[in-house]
């Protein structure tokens, strides 16, 4: 039975994977966080407990995608992530989502709490931007309210922060205790850090 409360707010999850992870030295959609799991695998995981209907990957041409999420393939380039997200967004037009949860792979610690905090900002606010913070530090997974695609889809410097500094005056932010959402995974030791729940320098 469907959850009342999702149909009432429909939305979806975006997930930012197709990067070639040149400082990581692989692409982090197929790099493990832990033996046997990608970061995808995580991301994925815990963008399926928040609710979110689609949940799309946009990965590497030939990388697995498992379900829930469907795969959206791009060739693997340095692109900005703001093609990545073009292309998945123009995928939801017709969909009944009012806003989409953007989450990216290299943000595999930030829980499920977080995120449902964004998303229940979002329903509460119907604020056209909503990120979690830490410490005054603005974090990942962002939403971005369907009013806000068109922008996202024309932007010409800067990608998705140009046009959250854009909207500034109605971002709204949610404090989390959670060093996940500020964890930027691009080396090994990042990757460690979050290992053993170091905070971001």
């Amino acid at each position: 039975m469907s959850d009342p409360a999702v149909v009432a707010f429909p939305f979806a999850c975006v997930i930012l994977a197709a990067g070639a992870g040149t400082r990581f030295g692989q692409p982090k959609a197929v790099a493990e966080v832990a033996p046997g799991v990608r970061f995808l695998d995580r991301v994925i995981e815990s963008a399926s407990h928040t609710g979110a209907a689609p949940v799309l990957a946009v990965v590497p041409t030939g990388v697995n995608v498992p379900a829930p999420a469907r795969a959206v393939e791009r060739p693997l380039s340095g692109d900005e992530q703001i093609e990545s997200l073009r292309h998945a967004l123009a995928l939801l037009t017709n969909t009944p989502a009012i806003g989409a949860l953007v989450w990216p792979v290299d943000r595999p610690f930030a829980t499920v709490e977080s995120a449902l905090a964004v998303v229940d900002a979002a329903r509460r606010t119907a604020a056209p931007i909503v990120v979690p913070t830490l410490r005054g530090r603005r974090g990942h997974p962002t939403w971005f309210a369907r009013d806000s695609w068109r922008d996202l889809m024309v932007v010409r410097d800067g990608g998705a922060r140009s046009v959250v500094r854009a909207y500034e005056n109605r971002v709204v932010e949610v404090e989390v205790a959670d060093e996940g959402i500020l964890l930027d995974v691009n080396t090994a030791d990042d990757l460690a850090a979050g290992l053993v729940g170091r905070r971001p320098e």
